[in-house]
């Protein structure tokens, strides 16, 4: 992706206008899995902190003992449970005062976590730069029936709610 496009929310409302379309057509598929990159570009403090904030309130209780990390991410740190907040806005907040250029959490990941993903695992990819890849799971049929309509319009909303028999 090129840097000026980068905290722009309009190549991810594309991206996931594309994943709407195909779990509209293919509505089986409710459950997506995937990476979101966390760049080496923040300081350790700030992937210290994400990692922290993933790990305590939004890893997936019950998948997250099944995944296993091939370079898991240790930097033999932890932040204090008092460090670390429980709001994601808040995180964004804390990690954009430690970043020199002010950058907060990664606007992938920050979309994510608002669509109710859950964190597997974290591990460090070594030919992107030493970026932490979390791989997170989104259950589609969690996502707010706002946020599905701006993805899959309002009849591609229905019909996937119908199909899973979820309230309206």
């Amino acid at each position: 992706m090129r840097a000026e496009y980068q905290r722009s929310f309009a190549p991810l409302l594309l991206l996931w206008c594309g994943i709407g379309r195909f779990v509209e057509r293919a509505p089986r598929y409710a459950v997506l899995f995937g990476p979101v990159s966390i760049s080496s570009r923040y300081t350790g403090a700030s992937r210290r902190l994400m990692v922290d904030y993933l790990s305590r309130y939004r890893a997936d209780a019950g998948l997250v003992s099944r995944v296993r990390p091939r370079r898991p991410f240790r930097d033999g740190t932890s932040a204090p449970d008092a460090r670390v907040p429980r709001a994601l806005d808040e995180l964004s907040g804390q990690v954009a005062r430690l970043e020199p250029d002010g950058k907060g959490v990664p606007v992938l990941l920050r979309h994510y976590l608002r669509l109710g993903g859950r964190l597997l695992g974290v591990s460090v990819d070594r030919e992107f730069a030493n970026a932490l890849d979390a791989l997170i799971m989104v259950d589609v049929r969690q996502v707010p029936p706002a946020a599905l309509a701006r993805y899959m319009g309002d009849s591609g909303s229905a019909a996937f709610r119908a199909y899973h028999a979820l309230s309206p």
